[in-house]
């Protein structure tokens, strides 16, 4: 029965070793698979915008809107030469998807998403797609986020969630930056706003601003054990000592520079600590207010 069950999740010609088995992508990886159920989820939706005429076919609605914005604010392109004709778009955005590298293909998807007008159903499409595909991304906050491990993106899910609240947007955009740097390749940049979504939430919860003033603030009313402490001044201290990320020692050929792993590493990290750091803070208000 297992077999059964394992062959009916397989293709035909997979389950007859004719095929290779479908393997998860690394960062950076897009596979054919992958490729083509984002052309065909953007293709699909922007053939709903079109206005077949008797002098030929354009692109109409929130895809015209988003095209023209792409032109002129993307690709730097002169207005007055930018094509609504469907056919035109089409070959143009085929190329990308087919041939593009992987920055090009899902930076266009995460700039649809962010997009006013981006058409419903959109991102989840790319969701479902970056997940058929087996990618190492997900789609988070119209962000497309590269992950480790699915409890890597539940992480970030959830720190998501506790920075949904107006007096720690620095800190939730800084994570987004953080996430979005991965996505394009630049580890150290990536890492610079993994951590500064920690220096934003711990600026909000100390008066000074301090991590470490943060930690004794909320340690005072719920005990944080010595050893956790000490890991998470080590964690900051990765970035802020006279070694650390903030400092041009980083790019000193004998100073081996931060790899994908590394950035991957401290956006889970730093996730995790804010989540740790709000809810510690909460829980501390209620105590007070038991209290009281």
């Amino acid at each position: 029965m297992d077999a059964f069950e394992e062959r009916k999740r397989l293709a035909f010609e997979q389950a007859e070793g004719v095929e290779p088995l479908p393997t998860q992508l690394k960062l950076k990886e897009l596979s054919p698979a992958l490729r083509s159920a984002l052309w065909d989820l953007t293709l699909d939706s922007i053939t709903s915008d079109c206005d077949r005429g008797q002098w030929g076919t354009y692109v109409r609605g929130n895809w015209e809107s988003i095209l023209r914005y792409r032109h002129v604010y993307r690709l730097h392109q002169p207005a007055d030469e930018f094509s609504d004709d469907y056919k035109t778009i089409v070959a143009e955005l085929k190329g990308l998807f087919m041939d593009g590298d992987y920055v090009q293909v899902l930076g266009f998807c995460q700039m649809v998403m962010r997009h006013s007008l981006c058409p419903p159903g959109f991102g989840e499409g790319v969701e479902t797609a970056l997940r058929f595909g087996r990618a190492a991304y997900r789609v988070l906050d119209k962000t497309i986020v590269p992950i480790g491990s699915e409890a890597e993106l539940e992480t970030l899910k959830r720190a998501f969630a506790d920075l949904d609240s107006t007096q720690f947007y620095g800190a939730r955009q800084h994570l987004k930056n953080a996430a979005q740097e991965l996505t394009a390749g630049n580890c150290s940049n990536s890492i610079r706003e993994s951590i500064h979504a920690v220096e934003s939430v711990a600026r909000t919860l100390a008066s000074d601003g301090s991590l470490s003033t943060a930690l004794a603030k909320l340690g005072a009313a719920t005990k944080i054990h010595p050893a956790m402490n000490k890991a998470f001044g080590s964690l900051y201290g990765y970035t802020s000592d006279a070694q650390g990320i903030r400092h041009a020692h980083l790019n000193d050929p004998s100073s081996p520079p931060p790899d994908e792993q590394d950035a991957l590493f401290m956006i889970g990290a730093c996730a995790a600590f804010v989540s740790y750091l709000i809810n510690k803070a909460t829980l501390n208000l209620r105590s007070s207010s038991k209290e009281k």
